[in-house]
């Protein structure tokens, strides 16, 4: 293949691509490591290769994230002109989960051809083996998520550059760092899209997501494409059992005892989930349970902390936060009852007496846990502070339960609780009505070029994505009623919600296909992503710009 310096030189559409694609996936580009710099860098490179680019220098810049601690980057380039015509902007994300998942090849993860190879022998896997074969597929970290997502990005900036007498508006193409965890990436990005606007007259009329789609079943031929985006909670459980020696089992109430209860209330549970036909709702997925103890004794656990990943679709988050407390309430009623049934029995059994049970599992969300400390005369404002100022490197995730952790010793009751509360990150949902002109746009272009292509439309995007932070449906009621139970929200996970009312950019993820995101078979599908893809993007860019 060419050098991918010598990218214009290269006449084939699914080639220019693949050999973008093979580029970024052999830059690795490992979320939280100095490989989101490298990754930058190198899509700098290429973009300062193109002719137009070389023109126009000033059209290719990268934007530091203030106060990283690794020096990360977004990198913008602009392709029209300053002035009030329509914007479609062109996002994507380049950093990738690890690679120990590959285990044994490791080493090759970011091989594309090794690992071509190495599944077409490999007897573990009679789907992939068989997709190796055919020589349509693409491996390696990042290939589908969603580095072959930036390289068609770039291709297309690419060709509108070559084609200027086809492009009647503007283009931005975004890239950004840490999308996958914290998303810091594309919120420090809304102050320089906003400065774009305001500035260079730039008018959003929609972003193009390429982030990934996958079948949804076997023998799913279906091509997603989504009009939203669902939205993101971790919802956390502070969990306080009354600890006790093993030999006197029953006097206490096991935190762990208490969780289990919880995580089998929640976990999978559709009955949390909101009701939207049609559309693929998913329900709230446990992804930490862990007592506190740090050494081996024969004392029960007196602490317990969970978190749930929630999505969230059209619901305001501080109503499930609501409907989440009624159902754990409920659940922590009828542990309480039990276990005090099982400790008469207990002493039934011996001709003991039946003791007078005076223990209580309170529930409480934040908001109410703190009213719970004002109203035991507690000056928790006073604590909270002292709190921050002693505690400046705590984890987004550990610091909320080690605030309650630290505000219950204030209190030093002998009461077993729990205290439902929010942690980072918190993406927003946001979706496009139909009768908008973007959806309308967005159906034509599909039926246009249906043919052989099964193209399906879904309201939100079910995996967790950036384009989340380019417009808010929740109002600011509602957001500072989830913020009420989002523990030091405004350091630990500050948003600017009012920046993305202004901006307020529809999102549409028109995806490259492909299998095994976040897996080691992790592959993209060559001739729909490099072949049919970019040219339906780009008929849609369009018809935004001609609408």
């Amino acid at each position: 293949m060419e050098s991918v310096f010598d990218l214009e030189n290269v006449v084939e559409e699914k080639e220019r691509v693949e050999i973008l694609t093979r580029e970024l996936v052999a830059t690795k580009s490992v979320n939280g490591t100095s490989g989101e710099i490298d990754l930058v860098e190198k899509l700098e490179e290429i973009l300062r290769s193109f002719k137009v680019f070389k023109q126009h220098p000033d059209w290719v810049w990268t934007q530091k994230i203030k106060g990283d601690q690794l020096g990360r980057k977004n990198i913008f380039a602009f392709l029209g002109k300053k002035n009030e015509q329509k914007t479609v902007l062109y996002h994507s994300h380049f950093d990738t989960v690890g690679i120990e998942d590959f285990g044994s090849v490791k080493e090759h993860a970011l091989d594309s051809d090794y690992l071509e190879n190495y599944f077409a022998n490999y007897d573990g896997d009679d789907e992939i083996q068989e997709d190796a074969k055919t020589g349509d597929w693409l491996f390696g970290r990042g290939a589908l998520d969603m580095k072959s997502g930036d390289a068609v990005n770039i291709a297309n900036l690419l060709y509108f550059s070559e084609h200027p007498e086809e492009q009647t508006g503007n283009l931005l193409f975004m890239g950004n760092c840490v999308e996958e965890n914290d998303h810091s990436g594309v919120i420090a990005a809304l102050d320089e899209l906003k400065r774009l606007q305001e500035e260079w007259g730039l008018k959003y009329s929609v972003a193009i997501n390429t982030d990934f789609i996958s079948p949804k079943y076997a023998g799913d031929e279906k091509k997603y494409i989504y009009y939203g985006a669902a939205g993101k909670t971790l919802t956390c459980f502070y969990i306080k059992g009354i600890e006790t020696h093993v030999g006197n089992t029953y006097a206490g109430i096991d935190s762990t005892l208490i969780a289990s209860h919880i995580n089998s209330l929640i976990n999978n549970n559709p009955e949390f989930v909101e009701d939207i036909p049609g559309e693929e709702i998913l329900p709230s997925s446990c992804l930490m349970l862990r007592d506190q103890k740090d050494f081996y004794n024969v004392q029960t656990a007196k602490v317990t902390e969970m978190y749930f990943n929630t999505f969230t679709y059209k619901k305001p988050v501080f109503e499930i936060i609501e409907q989440l407390e009624r159902a754990v309430k409920e659940e922590c009623a009828k542990l309480l009852e039990k276990t005090i049934k099982r400790e008469n029995g207990f002493l039934e059994k011996l001709d003991f007496p039946n003791v007078n049970n005076t223990r209580k599992l309170s529930v409480y969300s934040f908001e109410e846990y703190l009213n719970h400390l004002s109203d035991l005369g507690i000056d928790y404002h006073e604590l909270i502070n002292g709190f921050v100022s002693e505690n400046q490197n705590l984890d987004k995730r550990n610091a909320g339960f080690k605030l309650i952790d630290y505000l219950d010793r204030q209190v030093n009751d002998n009461e077993a609780k729990v205290v439902l509360f929010l942690a980072p990150p918190f993406c927003p949902h946001n979706s496009i009505s139909k009768d908008s002109k973007v959806y309308q746009e967005l159906e034509n272009v599909l039926q246009e070029n249906a043919g052989k292509i099964d193209f399906t439309l879904k309201q939100f995007f079910p995996y967790l994505s950036d384009s989340s932070y380019l417009m808010i449906d929740e109002s600011s009621q509602e957001i500072n009623k989830m913020k009420s139970n989002f523990p030091l929200v405004d350091q630990l996970y500050p948003l600017p919600y009012d920046k993305m009312r202004e901006l307020n950019i529809p999102a549409v993820d028109i995806g490259v296909y492909g299998k095994g995101a976040h897996t080691w078979k992790e592959r993209v599908y060559k001739p729909y992503s490099f072949e049919i893809l970019p040219t339906l993007i780009r008929k849609f860019t369009q018809k935004v710009w001609q609408s």
